[in-house]
């Protein structure tokens, strides 16, 4: 952590959201600090698709470097899936697999568009890695791994199923 300059917060506090997005714009603004390293959609995925990317690093008004990144699972599967392995088995798998190989691509900058407002420029941030990665392109995030489904969500695709019929 003292090697590099991280910037930590709480996500469920919304107060640190706005102290953050005011660090990041600082740093982004200050030439002489090194690139942020973001992965916007804040959980893992097992390398198949790319999940709905969270809209706070998109709204600093910063150029963004895009990189996808896709696993060759032929010698080593480097995602874990922790509702089946405990961390210790995975770094075991991790360790003793014969290799981690994965295909990294370097996307041409890309910057909010003045029209886009945060949310429409992370989808084609996103929309733009899942074709370089031949991944699937998700509208949902990562929470439904580990939350409830929300009510009023499943109450508005009931109305929609009930005006199909």
């Amino acid at each position: 952590v003292k090697a590099c300059p991280h910037v930590w917060f709480e996500r469920s506090e919304v107060k640190d959201r706005h102290l953050v997005a005011k660090r990041l714009t600082e740093h982004v603004r200050d030439k002489s600090k090194l690139p942020i390293l973001i992965f916007p959609e804040g959980t893992c995925i097992n390398n198949t698709s790319v999940m709905m990317f969270k809209k706070g690093s998109f709204e600093i008004g910063a150029t963004v470097y895009p990189v996808a990144i896709k696993y060759d699972p032929q010698f080593g599967d480097a995602f874990w899936n922790s509702s089946k392995y405990g961390m210790v088995t995975y770094l075991l798998r991790m360790m003793t697999s014969w290799a981690i190989v994965c295909s990294v691509w370097y996307l041409p900058p890309m910057t909010r568009q003045p029209e886009e407002d945060a949310v429409q420029f992370a989808n084609r941030v996103k929309s733009a890695i899942a074709r370089q990665g031949g991944l699937v392109d998700l509208l949902w995030d990562g929470g439904l791994k580990r939350e409830k489904v929300k009510d009023t969500f499943k109450e508005e695709q009931q109305k929609l199923y009930s005006k199909m019929i």
